[in-house]
């Protein structure tokens, strides 16, 4: 039983890690920061530009900013000025276009 339980979890950590691999930010390309529920566009918008970025794109409803930074450290500037996830942002949009049409029926 005990081997069942860590290939669980393993095969849990190995997607997991797949999707944080595939998911990572690329310099120069466009970002999804994701921010907690409640983020307005206009602490979203600071956020932003505190970290350094150009807004493409903000979504308040879902608390996503689409942004673009030329920094290589532009995504941990996102974290530090209060995002909780930042993926790459064509991934995102497939990921959240997939969503709302499930959504929708």
């Amino acid at each position: 039983m005990r081997e069942i339980g860590f290939g669980l979890i393993f095969s849990l950590a190995m997607a997991l890690a797949a999707f944080l691999v595939a998911a990572w930010p690329v310099p120069g390309q466009p970002i999804a920061a994701f921010f907690p529920n409640g983020t307005s566009q206009p602490e979203m918008a600071r956020a932003v530009a505190e970290a350094g970025g150009s807004i493409l794109q903000l979504d308040a409803g879902a608390a996503i900013a689409f942004s673009v930074g030329d920094g290589r450290d532009y995504a941990a500037s996102l974290y530090r000025a209060g995002a909780w996830l930042v993926i790459d942002g064509s991934l995102a949009q497939s990921c959240i276009r997939q969503a709302r049409s499930l959504a929708n029926g």
